[in-house]
């Protein structure tokens, strides 16, 4: 049977439009988080202040800017939500399977209100 309308991949239905020129929105800002990391240290080393200001402004500017800019921050996001979540799992093996399977027949003599001997 043949279906009506348009089929649309996935590929397709997430384009992202240019923001300036060609460039995505995410491509803008990895490229203003890498120019502002560069000028900082720049900046940080023409006034000779200490080293760890350089490293420091490189690394908080330049990893998560290029981070969103390739779209690894979903991944990321996605990893660090599945390692945080409380998760129960219930699994089966064939033991198990073999045992529900057959009705459950209790051994004669014993009944529901009987408790073991508390001595």
């Amino acid at each position: 049977m043949n279906k009506l309308g348009s089929e649309f991949f996935k590929a397709i239905d997430q384009f992202e439009r240019g923001v300036i020129g060609g460039a995505t929105l995410r491509q803008v800002v990895m490229i203003l988080g890498i120019v502002l990391g560069v000028v900082l240290a720049t900046v940080i080393t023409i006034f000779k202040l200490p080293d760890i200001l350089f490293y420091l402004s490189l690394a908080l500017t330049v990893p998560p800017a290029f981070i969103y800019g390739i779209k690894k921050d979903d991944a990321i996001k996605e990893v660090i939500t599945f390692k945080l979540t409380v998760q129960e799992r219930a699994y089966q093996t064939e033991y198990e399977s073999e045992e529900n399977t057959r009705a459950f027949i209790p051994e004669k003599g014993v009944q529901e209100w009987n408790t073991p001997n508390e001595s």
